[in-house]
């Protein structure tokens, strides 16, 4: 078991931090790992570890956690394994993609105040890329708003209502033909009968509409 204080391989590092090794060489070329945190020149060799939490921690910006995961681990003590001998040294194979953007900071390692302004910064760009994501959709007509879509289907079952009240005659008619009834009666039976069922129907959508929920929850891509 190695401590915070020794140096460990470079493979080790990229699993402390939870990222890949191409992560680890992204940040040795972009020099948020410098020079004095390896123990060979030109970046090469073993790393000290304690060395490099803190300048990861002081050097990396917004743009490096969207890229290898807001969670990764700048604080704490590892728990280092010995590395299989088949993955030691500077030749070690890439481990797995960097970790998921998700990923919560353990609740045993301090949070610094800089964890939290990029955490903060970063929650700021998602509602900024979600808010212009839902304009866009509106402006495409994918996204309307639910007063909106209510009012248009109280519009819609309101002319159908209209048309087959206005053929309530027709039917009146062609019911008096066939069955040799006075076309008067027919009507004002049909229309009685109407008011009823329409009456009932208003009464269950009026139910229906306040238990409804007043927002809709809509998913709209943010993929360009």
């Amino acid at each position: 078991m190695e401590t915070a204080q020794e140096a460990v391989s470079q493979a080790q590092l990229a699993r402390h931090f939870g990222v890949s090794r191409a992560a680890v060489s992204q940040w040795k070329s972009k020099d948020i790992l410098q020079e004095d945190a390896f123990t060979e020149p030109g970046k090469t060799g073993k790393v000290y570890l304690h060395k490099a939490m803190e300048q990861v921690r002081r050097n990396r910006d917004i743009g490096q956690s969207l890229g290898n995961g807001i969670a990764t681990r700048t604080t704490g003590t590892p728990a280092l394994q010995e590395e299989p001998p088949e993955k030691a040294g500077e030749e070690a194979a890439e481990l797995p993609l960097e970790a998921d953007l998700s990923e919560q900071v353990p609740s045993n390692k301090p949070v610094s105040v800089e964890d939290q302004l990029k955490r903060a910064k970063l929650e700021q760009q998602l509602r900024t890329n979600r808010m212009q994501a839902s304009e866009e959709a509106l402006r495409q007509g994918k996204l309307m708003a639910a007063e909106d879509a209510r009012e248009q289907m109280g519009r819609i079952a309101g002319m159908m209502l209209q048309i087959f009240e206005g053929a309530l005659p027709d039917f009146a008619a062609a019911t008096a033909a066939r069955f040799d009834l006075p076309q008067r009666d027919v009507l004002h039976l049909l229309r009685a009968e109407f008011k009823k069922v329409r009456k009932t129907a208003a009464m269950k959508e009026r139910t229906r509409a306040e238990a409804a929920q007043k927002d809709v929850q809509t998913s709209v891509d943010m993929e360009a």
